[in-house]
């Protein structure tokens, strides 16, 4: 064998080669395949997890949301009756004391009156001890006029004058401060000394009387 045939058979591929080569590129795109689709299965299965933890996330971020509102709702609810039971005890503790008030102002005004009629007593006893000492009518008759004037004034607060002469002595009205022998009027009053007075139904002054045995 020539040179130029020698060359020619070392540059000539062996029988079956290239036919090797392309299986082995075949193989290998479909071993790339394979991964690729392998490597997208696991991406679209993480996705899907990742979907569904989310879902879940979701729900429970919900649940919590929602429990969270049930419990500030009844604290709400709770806090709306306790303002509603110290608002009520308020309201009725404010009550018993406008009563009190009212009633402490009222009896303040009573004992108030009772003290100016006491204070004025003295003054109508002298003003009755006059007319019994007066001779002149005239003049008497002027006086009677202001015992008149007393007289009603007190019956505009309410002053009468207590029953005493021959009445049957009774210590919540009189006062028994002299005593006589006098069998036919035992236990009555037969002496007034000093007039006495009670004020809606309220001794202001007992009588002092004289009380026969």
């Amino acid at each position: 064998m020539n040179k130029k045939n020698q060359r020619g058979a070392e540059n000539e591929e062996p029988l079956g080669t290239g036919k090797a080569d392309e299986e082995v590129k075949d193989s290998a795109a479909e071993t790339e395949n394979d991964s690729a689709n392998e490597s997208a299965k696991e991406s679209a299965s993480a996705k899907s997890e990742a979907a569904a933890e989310g879902v879940k996330t979701d729900e429970a971020a919900e649940s919590v949301a929602d429990a969270d509102e049930l419990d500030i709702v009844a604290l709400a609810q709770s806090k709306m009756e306790e303002y509603k039971d110290t608002l009520q005890r308020v309201q009725a503790e404010f009550d018993n004391y406008r009563k009190r008030n009212a009633e402490a102002v009222k009896q303040a005004r009573a004992e108030g009156v009772n003290e100016t009629i006491l204070q004025m007593l003295p003054v109508l006893d002298t003003v009755e001890i006059a007319i019994g000492m007066i001779a002149d009518e005239a003049t008497k008759a002027g006086v009677e006029l202001i015992r008149k004037k007393f007289a009603e004034v007190f019956a505009h607060y309410g002053v009468e004058e207590i029953e005493a002469q021959g009445a049957e002595f009774d210590p919540a009205l009189h006062n028994a401060v002299m005593q006589v022998e006098d069998a036919e009027n035992a236990g009555k009053v037969v002496e007034v000394l000093r007039k006495g007075y009670r004020r809606n139904g309220k001794v202001i002054r007992y009588a002092m009387v004289k009380v026969a045995n």
